[in-house]
């Protein structure tokens, strides 16, 4: 294959948008529904999904008709396929596989051009990311080596488990997950995490001869009902009537517009209410044994990484470094597009008590460089230490 990738200039894309012999309606469409979501980067058959058509052909067949138009109009050399063909899509795009999909993310100069042609003012922000509710019950599957997996998962930060999936179809590496509990009395949701694997063939828990479809699930969150608070099933089910919260298999979709109000619900419950989360307050049993510095580690860095925590931040500061000033998307283009981490204010070890969260106040910004190097020291340096150091 022709490897050489086509190059369009900002400029010259504001010509395309701006033809309407070139440009059509429903290929706008496909390029503001990719701009409006989170990392600006689908799947053909999501962005169809998204934009209500039929199937991935809609998409595919449109960006093909689109390239073919350009074309006729621009000298542009394009790749070729070993066939000859020509590789129309990525005009506009990069992309790469993921699992058994390929992802479309859209150029930065394209963007750009969508912008100054003013064609993204009253586009809201789509998140692509799904999430689903996997379950447990106790009456059906005894899980014996639950409180040595929250061990594993307080002092290393990291917990991968299988579980079943009915959306099996559906579910992709990078989708969110909540399992809630049910069967038992206190019911409610106990855990939540990130699936890290394509669905697979494992045998059932309780049937000889018999596979179910699973993935794997690495938990960032795992509460022991017994022992400790969970987020009650009644109260989630008051709070969010649209969505079910009993069902009857595993792995079922959470509806996407209750998403963030799960997430919110989820992260105020965790900073408030659950020892785990807040391991110097008076409730905590202190013959819980840690690996030395793990418990406040692995707290502080849950508060950086949660969803809900770690979006409102962003959202309020943005995607520049508050020590240095670097911005990823400055520097590499598409390919750093809302890219950096976030870091604690304040150290959890140092508060000694209950400690509610607020994203913007407790929260910011900052790029793995700086990250770093403000926990180079303990106690860690404050950003204004830091930018000292530096200047």
């Amino acid at each position: 294959m022709n490897e050489i990738a086509p190059h369009i200039s900002k400029d010259v894309f504001v010509e395309i948008l701006q033809d309407k012999d070139i440009i059509h309606s429903d290929d706008l469409l496909i390029f503001q529904t990719i701009y409006s979501l989170d990392k600006q980067e689908a799947s053909a058959t999501e962005l169809a999904r998204i934009i209500g058509w039929t199937d991935k052909n809609g998409v595919v067949g449109r960006v093909v008709g689109l390239g073919k138009r350009i074309l006729k109009k621009y000298d542009i050399r394009q790749r070729e396929r070993e066939d000859g063909t020509k590789v129309l899509w990525d005009f506009f795009f990069t992309g790469y596989d993921k699992g058994n999909y390929f992802i479309y993310k859209l150029k930065p100069e394209l963007r750009d051009a969508l912008e100054e042609c003013g064609l993204t003012e009253n586009i809201k922000p789509i998140n692509n990311q799904n999430t689903f509710l996997f379950a447990w019950n106790p009456d059906n599957w005894v899980w014996k080596d639950l409180e040595q997996n929250i061990e594993e998962l307080n002092n290393t930060g990291k917990l991968t488990l299988k579980w079943s999936c009915i959306s099996h179809t559906k579910v992709r590496p990078g989708d969110r997950a909540f399992l809630v509990r049910l069967g038992i009395a206190p019911k409610g949701i106990i855990g939540s995490g990130t699936v890290i694997s394509e669905p697979f063939l494992s045998p059932h828990w309780g049937e000889k001869n018999k596979d179910v479809p699973r993935v794997l699930i690495e938990f960032d969150i795992l509460l022991d009902a017994n022992n400790e608070s969970v987020l009650p099933l009644d109260y989630i089910k008051n709070k969010i009537p649209s969505q079910n919260w009993t069902p009857q298999s595993s792995g079922i979709s959470i509806k996407n517009e209750v998403i963030d109000a799960l997430e919110k619900e989820w992260f105020d419950f965790l900073s408030t209410n659950n020892t785990r989360l807040n391991p110097f307050s008076d409730t905590i049993d202190n013959s819980k044994k840690f690996i030395e510095g793990s418990a406040t580690q692995v707290t502080q860095t849950r508060y950086e990484r949660n969803i809900y925590a770690r979006n409102e931040c962003l959202k309020h500061y943005g995607y520049t470094c508050s020590v240095c000033g670097f911005n990823f998307e400055k520097f590499y283009g598409n390919l750093g597009y809302k890219f950096i981490h976030v870091h604690h204010l304040t150290e959890i070890a140092n508060i000694r008590k209950a400690y509610e969260v607020n994203p913007i106040e407790d929260l910011r910004p900052v790029c793995p460089n700086c990250h770093a190097m403000l926990h180079k020291q303990n106690p860690a340096l404050t950003i204004e230490e830091l930018k000292e150091l530096i200047t």
